[in-house]
């Protein structure tokens, strides 16, 4: 039985989506705030978030969407009233999420529901996968997939992401970077080749705003999400 956590502060239309929910075999866990959906979410450990955008508190559903992405990668269904699109960029490039606009049919909703678990099973399936906001990176490939578009990489550009990938949100060392994917003691020797190959990295995942590639002296390279640390910091 899939689990369901839904965050939603107007209970005419949470109470009968959740209700819906059920009567389709889901495990519901519905919140009318967003107050405690971190703490749920721990302790629930469902399959997919529903989100209400628009949710009154302090942080909106944008911005939980993005304290959730931070801790794992679990899909969100965002549904809200409004329709710019800048609202769609922002629900969009948090990665592995999906959009219903309300006034909503439930049928809408349960079809967007199935699809996104069905392309996360898929995704999870695979163990040669990262996906990283917008794009999903397939190491054996040698690949960075984004918006329909593929981005080949050589040996050395994918050995640094995967490595990266493997250290999210953790510096490595330039020494170990190195002696990892070159095999070179002598680390001086390929500092500029890494460097060349950081500066590329950071051309193809440039189109993501939310993805960090940084460079720190004495701590090294990390990839990791802008928004974890600025949310964090507030």
């Amino acid at each position: 039985m899939y689990k369901i956590l839904l965050v939603e502060d107007d209970i005419n239309l949470g109470v009968p989506l959740s209700g819906v929910l059920e009567m389709q075999g889901y495990q519901v866990l519905y919140l009318t705030s967003g107050n405690n959906v971190m703490e749920e979410l721990q302790q629930f450990k469902p399959d997919i978030v529903i989100l209400d955008v628009l949710l009154n508190g302090v942080l909106d559903g944008f911005d939980i969407g993005k304290l959730i992405r931070a801790e794992n990668n679990i899909p969100i269904l965002f549904t809200t009233s409004l329709d710019g699109n800048d609202d769609l960029k922002a629900g969009f490039s948090i990665g592995n999420t999906d959009y219903v606009r309300k006034p909503y049919r439930l049928m809408e909703v349960l079809l967007r529901i199935n699809n996104l678990l069905f392309n996360h099973e898929n995704l999870t399936r695979c163990k040669d996968l990262f996906q990283l906001g917008l794009f999903n990176f397939f190491p054996k490939e040698q690949s960075i997939k984004f918006d329909q578009k593929e981005i080949h990489l050589n040996n050395y550009e994918s050995a640094v992401l995967e490595l990266l990938c493997n250290n999210m949100d953790k510096f490595v060392s330039k020494n170990k970077i190195i002696e990892t994917v070159w095999h070179e003691k002598q680390t001086k020797l390929k500092e500029g080749s890494l460097n060349n190959i950081l500066t590329i990295l950071r051309k193809h995942l440039n189109n993501d705003e939310n993805i960090l590639l940084e460079t720190r002296i004495k701590l090294g390279v990390r990839l990791s999400f802008i928004d974890k640390y600025l949310l964090t910091s507030k």
